[in-house]
């Protein structure tokens, strides 16, 4: 038995996602001013950030089950993580957010 996966193929480069996109994109969805969603924003990275740190797996729908593999100090208090993310297959069809934008929706 195979196992299909869907990885880009090289032509196609995916481009990062950077912090102020990301806060467009919220502002956008969720409504909320962008003073606001910068803070909630800021608040949650860092939250993510320092569970991980700790090796404390997240289970964030609709994002799915993050969990460190393994972890290697780079001196200077930084870190490097190996991470392993697995999606619910629900989430990834659904698209659904639960955000503002969504409840139109239902």
């Amino acid at each position: 038995m195979t196992r299909e996966t869907s990885v880009p193929s090289p032509a196609a480069t995916p481009t990062p996602l950077k912090k102020p996109e990301l806060l467009d994109q919220l502002v956008a969805r969720s409504g909320l001013r962008k003073r606001d969603a910068k803070l909630a924003l800021d608040a949650a990275l860092a939250l993510i950030g320092e569970a991980l740190a700790r090796g404390d797996d997240l289970i964030l729908p609709p994002l799915g089950k993050i969990r460190r593999v393994k972890a290697k100090d780079l001196g200077a208090g930084a870190h490097l993580l190996t991470l392993k993310l697995r999606s619910s297959k629900d989430a990834r069809q659904s698209g659904k957010t639960g955000l503002a934008s969504d409840a139109e929706d239902v």
